[in-house]
């Protein structure tokens, strides 16, 4: 079998999810500010969990569509829409203007069994002294004005970001509700370890809250829900599987829960581990959300209208935080490394460290830089031109990434498919068996009735099984649900670890005799270390003693309703596109912060809120996109990842005590110019380091695969494809740039 390596959980199968209980959530975190002087990855400690069903159905599907569109076995309609083999739409276009609902929320003071301080409130946060800090964002009133004119009025702001981000195809628009509050303290809501309970809770409350406060100031539950309908104008995860994506659903398209205090990402302040970290998820609760849409959520009060997706920012968060996680509720990644060694992604994307830039000199975080070429691509606003395969010779005029004018933003060098062949168990009797799927964040049910009306004492369902799973993280089991799939009920054991060949597994179903059910098999998988999955094989159902029937996975039209799985003859064959964008980065628009905006945090103890800034350097950035990767995590597969830049000058440039700098600040000369790079002066804990300027390198050649990578830091850029590719400088203007494409 030849395909792309992605999974899709059906509509279906998410509320089918849901109704069983399985309340796992995403978290999508904005990157800690680094204040380091190491590669250590800025990891969200605690708050790496798993995808909700949801979210994991409308990941799969999107990539799935972009690389088939990629590859050429697909196309978009004219609203951005893919359908995809299983006659389900995944949306490839981000376009028109959206509203986002946003509220702001202080702590109460109850004490749960957290812990902790009561609050905290708004405008606790103490003035920074300038003297010592001139990172903190700081204002004597965090009132409602001061995030109405932050978010969405200001000239910089998230309508302005986002227009320009998107080259006009794109904006958003919003209004900041009054300061309400939640009856508990922060630690309820914040403390590490519980998240997959306590932010849907926050969310919950902080609904509820706002719900009231609405009804206290005079409105009926009829005047809330007409206000709340201009903010559901989208049904985000197509539930009714007609393509169209911009109807209501029953939720609030965009909402933002602005808490009091310091984000846990930037110290958490006075809460310390206890503050909530800045991020994206899904306010999965054991509530059934609407019930013509049941996908789970936080009810607004007795509005009708329920809250599913949701970002969360501090009180003190700048306009690159919201921009970032608002990234995230758009479907983008983050591009930083969630696990291990730092990559060298930096400051040159929004969904990385360039949610930190700034132009002011007091503060960081308060203006963004642009996102990189490939995030443009995955919501469909990059203008590109193209470099078949079997184009030997071609020349591209690109206008600044930030502003391009009537030019192109990026050129798109197709590369060779890789292809990848990976072998599973062979099938446990004749040709095939099913299979749950490789991967993280996986949600896999398959499913079948039973009639056991004419049993009278037992039944047993059987099977085969083989697994390879992750011990105590990802699991596998039966359940029963008697209402035609309303609810579901776990029954018989639960299986992980690795089983290392085919065992047979029984599952009771005496308690149904007399009954017609349905049965499913149910794997899930975290959202890190994996196996290759589950297999079955050779199901049968046992009644009274004497086999009923029997399914050896030979036949494609059997009686299953296969949701994840697929049947496999123990060899899968897949493909994943992989192509370079080149593009021109220079100091305009909000990528003046690139000039500007990095910074270090260079004096230790002494001063820990100090920054230094130094100028990332313009030209023409090459980012490999390999989508053999499902992330930037390149501790955990050196040299590779999804969407990485390529460094010009990867050479590791090293402190004056002989350690290697951040791949932060590795990466601040990654552009290809004609020009030499700008000497750089940082320091280590007071220490100071000069950077000589570098000759500038106007050739990228791919013909050697580590031709920009080095084993000496392996952290940093990436193993390029080896295909022979050349992209040459030909005229370096001050906004404008020629390039030349050849292939061997």
């Amino acid at each position: 079998m030849f395909k792309a390596r992605y999974k899709a959980v059906s509509v279906a199968a998410v509320a089918a999810l849901l109704a069983a209980g399985v309340t796992t959530a995403t978290v999508s975190a904005d990157p800690a500010p680094d204040r380091t002087a190491t590669n250590k990855s800025t990891t969200p400690v605690g708050e790496e969990l798993p995808l909700s069903p949801q979210q994991s159905d409308q990941e799969a599907k999107r990539r799935q569509a972009l690389e088939e569109v990629a590859t050429g076995s697909a196309k978009a309609d004219k609203s951005g829409a893919v359908k995809l083999d299983d006659d389900e739409y995944a949306d490839t276009a981000t376009t028109g203007t959206d509203q986002i609902l946003t509220l702001l929320v202080e702590f109460g003071d109850k004490i749960g069994e957290a812990g902790g301080e009561a609050g905290p409130s708004k405008n606790q946060i103490p003035e920074p002294d300038r003297a010592t800090d001139n990172s903190s964002l700081w204002t004597k009133d965090f009132s409602r004005d001061y995030y109405q004119n932050m978010l969405f009025e200001a000239e910089n702001s998230m309508p302005d970001f986002y227009t320009k981000q998107s080259g006009g195809k794109y904006t958003v628009d919003g209004e900041v509700q009054d300061w309400v509050t939640v009856p508990y303290n922060e630690a309820r809501y914040g403390k590490n370890g519980v998240e997959d309970e306590a932010y849907p809770a926050f969310v919950q409350d902080s609904a509820k809250a706002w719900y009231d406060a609405q009804i206290k100031s005079g409105k009926s539950p009829e005047e809330v829900k007409r206000y709340l309908s201009k903010y559901d104008q989208q049904d985000r995860y197509d539930f009714d599987g007609d393509g169209n994506f911009d109807e209501a659903d029953g939720y609030v398209d965009h909402i933002q829960i602005i808490h009091a205090g310091i984000g846990e990402e930037a110290g958490g302040g006075a809460q310390g581990e206890d503050a909530i970290w800045s991020h994206r998820s899904y306010a999965t609760t054991d509530l059934p959300g609407p019930e013509d849409n049941p996908q789970s959520g936080a009810p607004v009060g007795d509005s009708g209208i329920w809250v599913g997706d949701y970002t969360t920012e501090p009180e003190s968060g700048g306009l690159g935080v919201f921009c970032h996680e608002f990234g995230h509720d758009l479907g983008l990644p983050d591009l930083y490394a969630t696990e291990g060694a730092a990559n060298n992604t930096g400051r040159w994307s929004l969904m990385s460290g360039g949610s930190w830039l700034s132009e002011s000199k007091d503060v960081i975080g308060d203006k963004p830089g642009f996102m990189g070429p490939w995030e443009k691509y995955f919501l469909g606003w990059l203008d590109y031109d193209e470099v078949a395969l079997d184009d030997k010779s071609h020349q591209s005029e690109l206008g600044a990434a930030g502003d391009s004018g009537d030019l192109a933003e990026a050129t798109k060098v197709n590369l060779p498919d890789a292809k990848e062949t990976v072998k599973y168990p062979k099938p446990a009797s004749g040709k095939h068996e099913w299979m749950s799927g490789d991967g993280d964040k996986i949600n896999a049910t398959l499913t079948r009735e039973v009639d056991l009306t004419d049993a009278e004492k037992s039944a047993e369902l059987a099977t085969k099984a083989f697994l390879d799973t992750e011990k105590g993280y990802d699991f596998f089991f039966a359940e029963v649900s008697t209402d035609n799939g309303g609810k579901w009920t776990k029954v018989g054991k639960t299986y992980d670890g690795q089983s290392k060949k085919y065992i047979d597994i029984s599952t009771d179903l005496a308690e149904y005799v007399g009954k017609r059910i349905k049965v499913r098999f149910h794997y899930t998988s975290d959202a890190a270390t994996h196996g290759q999955g589950v297999f079955l094989d050779d199901v049968a159902l046992k009644v009274d003693g004497k086999q009923v029937w029997l399914d050896d996975v030979e036949s494609p039209d059997g009686d299953w309703e296969a949701l994840g799985w697929n049947r496999t003859d123990g060899t899968e064959v897949y493909r994943h596109a992989r192509f370079y964008l080149a593009e021109n980065r220079r100091y305009v628009s909000y990528d003046k912060t690139l000039k500007v905006g990095p910074y270090n945090f260079g004096f230790g103890e002494k001063k820990p809120n100090w920054v230094e800034r130094y100028p990332y350097q313009d030209g023409m950035l090459i980012w490999y996109v390999n989508t053999s990767f499902d992330d930037n995590n390149v501790g955990e597969h050196e040299g590779g990842g999804l969407a990485l830049p390529v460094d010009a000058h990867a050479k590791p440039l090293k402190w004056k005590d002989g350690k290697d700098l951040p791949n932060t600040h590795q990466s601040f000369d990654a552009t290809f110019s004609k020009s030499k790079t700008d000497k750089m002066t940082l320091h280590k804990d007071g220490a100071k380091t000069t950077f000589k300027s570098l000759k500038g390198v106007s050739v990228f050649d791919d013909s050697d695969k580590n031709a920009y990578w080095t084993a000496k830091l392996p952290s940093n850029s990436v193993k390029v494809a080896g295909t022979g590719v050349k992209i040459t400088i030909v005229k370096d203007g001050k906004s404008q740039l020629v390039i030349k494409v050849t292939r061997k």
